[in-house]
């Protein structure tokens, strides 16, 4: 166990020495990385990708972080739908490419309109939204922009969510903040293909 350390040690000393940000998973998995991993791939995500395969850097982080995910993602009480919205509009706000990439197909699949995902994308509060969505919109980006929820926003998720839609859409918000913040601290790319934000090219 403690040459397998001092090898990972080895590895990230001469990472940073070459100033080279971390990619994705470590080189090698000790058993308690490997037993996380295998479980998170095995569960509702089916694999470990993005802020997850960064987190088992550290296997607690990842531990604690991927239990919570997986109940914000997948058994919050927002229609999926929504529940998906409020991530893009986390990943536009922080402009984090993966984090985007990945959530903007999920939304379209599960019958987010492509004009809403355009909106979210360029900033801008879509057209028309029905009222559920447009309290969440607005709860989501008051925090994310103002730090402060209005009485309007907060009342019209209470009402269509309860109370447990209340502290979940924020918790969500937060969650998805620590993700696009991992991400976008070792400049995650999205292997093959073009940002979405401009960040590069998709050719390097």
């Amino acid at each position: 166990m403690t040459e397998l350390y001092s090898k990972a040690a080895a590895t990230n000393r001469e990472r940073i020495a070459k100033l080279e940000r971390l990619t994705g998973l470590p080189d090698t998995l000790d058993a308690r990385q490997q037993a996380l991993h295998d479980r998170i791939a095995s569960g509702p995500r089916g694999r470990v990708a993005g802020p997850l395969a960064l987190w088992l850097h550290s296997p607690e982080l990842c531990e604690r972080a991927q239990a919570l995910g997986e109940h914000l993602r997948f058994n919050n009480v927002l229609p999926k739908a929504l529940s998906e919205m409020t991530i893009l509009i986390v990943s536009a706000h922080h402009r984090c490419d993966y984090e985007w990439h990945v959530h903007a197909q999920i939304a379209e699949r599960e019958g987010l309109p492509a004009d809403t995902i355009a909106a979210v994308k360029a900033g801008r509060k879509p057209d028309g939204l029905p009222e559920d969505a447009d309290a969440l919109y607005d709860f989501a980006t008051g925090l994310l922009r103002d730090n402060a929820v209005s009485d309007a926003a907060y009342r019209g998720v209470a009402e269509h969510f309860g109370t447990a839609g209340v502290v979940e859409l924020a918790a969500l918000i937060g969650y998805y903040q620590i993700g696009a913040h991992t991400l976008n601290a070792v400049e995650f790319r999205i292997p093959g293909a073009p940002s979405p934000f401009g960040r590069y090219d998709g050719t390097g």
